[in-house]
């Protein structure tokens, strides 16, 4: 309600009585002055995070905020290729990595775009002590990555370890927020003590950037894969027990945990020993989420359950599930898995379909809304060299795949470096681009030490 009258109509002679017009200005000056909040439905919103608040958001006003630029060392973007009809337009940017030691400067975990086309993403220098990882931003507008914050500087470096790695997906939450946890860059040497009580999950406020810990929530464990439901009302997650596995090989042991993200607590766990891979958690449109378990097969999270229980059909081949997409339109999740590499689609009628094999090893994907392509680059940790590291995208109802851009041959010329793969390839459906983070190195025998983020505009 603007707080005056509509205008009269052109022509109009007709007057007000002035006790009349008195008081439609006293009731108007009243609920103008009544608090915002009293005119608010009670409940939860249900608007999007474009330009309301989401579901469940527990900051209404925050989604509908500018953003804050970020302040931190940044770079701007090199146009490697110009687009034109059926070649797309790509810009590379290497990260501004901190000074110190790496072994070696890595990403290893997927980004995520926020609602307002901005693109969060991670690096970290993969050790055990002395361990930490920094958290960036692309703006598509300035085309320009800055450096915002890093994980021990949030929770004040009392560490006597660290956080080598961001190996999880960055998973949205409510109100256009984000979540991630933190991960060993080792675990040779590590020490489980009160000021390191084990992995962190953090928020990031998708306004701002600014991050919050909350702590270790599954104390003792590792957290190497994260994922978040549709609605914005779970983050799932996968915790690795190093005391009970040999971590890099197939013993590995720990937990399927579910975290809420308006209290910010774990509301579910399961230590079930047939967990297996620890690498991705594939959520349906249900909300239902599925790890990895021995012999092919699934395990399945149903919520309000309090356990996990044996999916009925198991992954054709007996693979093992290692990259998903989010549900498309019509509720169908795609899905990667190694040993052997190859494709799926887990359909709403909970069936399991073989779509392909996948050129290498796939550690990220993407969907685009109506399910008619996806997106991936094989060959994720170095295997990708005789490839060219191409992003790919596949047709889910032929299997047929296409090379979209070779971004080896982009990063070498214009950059001078050599590339070793991708574990973050992600979608912005909205604005028609596809960010590709790789790790590169500065010869072929040493693919890496740096992050380049590919930006490529769909043709």
């Amino acid at each position: 309600m603007s707080g005056s009258p509509p205008p009269r109509r052109r022509g109009s002679t007709r007057r007000v009585p002035l006790v009349a017009a008195v008081i439609v200005v006293v009731i108007l000056s009243l609920v103008a002055a009544i608090p915002a909040t009293a005119a608010k439905p009670k409940g939860r919103s249900t608007t999007t995070t474009t330009g309301a608040a989401a579901k469940g958001c527990a900051k209404p006003s925050a989604a509908t905020k500018a953003p804050v630029t970020p302040s931190g060392p940044s770079a701007e973007t090199v146009v490697a290729q110009e687009g034109a009809k059926d070649t797309p337009r790509v810009e590379l940017v290497r990260y501004p990595r901190p000074t110190g030691t790496g072994n070696p400067w890595s990403q290893w975990g997927q980004g995520l775009v926020l609602p307002d086309g901005r693109f969060l993403s991670a690096m970290g220098n993969h050790l055990g002590k002395d361990g930490n990882s920094s958290l960036f931003s692309y703006d598509p507008a300035t085309h320009t990555i800055t450096r915002f914050s890093d994980v021990r500087s949030e929770v004040g470096d009392a560490l006597d370890w660290g956080y080598g790695k961001v190996h999880g997906q960055i998973v949205a939450g409510p109100c256009g927020d984000a979540f991630f946890a933190t991960y060993w860059g080792t675990t040779k040497g590590m020490q489980y003590t009160p000021r390191y009580p084990g992995d962190v999950l953090f928020h990031v406020d998708g306004t701002t950037l600014e991050l919050t810990s909350l702590g270790s929530l599954v104390p003792a464990h590792g957290i190497p894969s994260l994922a978040g439901s549709p609605k914005g009302d779970a983050v799932f997650g996968e915790a690795v027990d190093p005391a009970a596995s040999t971590v890099g090989t197939a013993n590995v042991h720990g937990a399927f945990f579910v975290v809420d993200p308006r209290t910010r607590k774990v509301v579910f766990r399961d230590d079930v020993t047939d967990h297996t891979g620890f690498r991705n958690v594939l959520v349906r449109a249900n909300g239902r989420a599925y790890v990895a378990a021995q012999g092919g097969r699934l395990l399945e999270y149903v919520p309000g359950e309090s356990a996990l229980r044996t999916y009925p059909q198991a992954i054709p081949g007996g693979g093992v599930l290692r990259a998903s997409t989010a549900p498309a339109r019509d509720g169908t999740v795609y899905f990667a898995t190694e040993k052997p590499d190859r494709f799926f689609a887990f359909r709403t009628d909970g069936t399991i379909e073989r779509i392909a094999d996948a050129t290498g090893y796939t550690t990220s994907m993407a969907v685009e809304p109506d399910g008619s392509t996806f997106y991936s680059v094989p060959g994720a940790h170095g295997t990708q060299a005789a490839l060219g590291t191409p992003l790919v995208a596949v047709d889910p109802a032929t299997g047929q795949s296409r090379t979209i851009v070779r971004l080896a041959d982009l990063v070498r010329r214009e950059l001078g470096l050599e590339t070793a793969g991708s574990y973050d390839v992600a979608l912005d459906a909205a604005n028609r681009r596809i960010f590709v983070g790789l790790n590169v190195g500065p010869t072929a025998d040493d693919p890496w030490g740096d992050v380049v983020l590919a930006v490529v505009e769909l043709p």
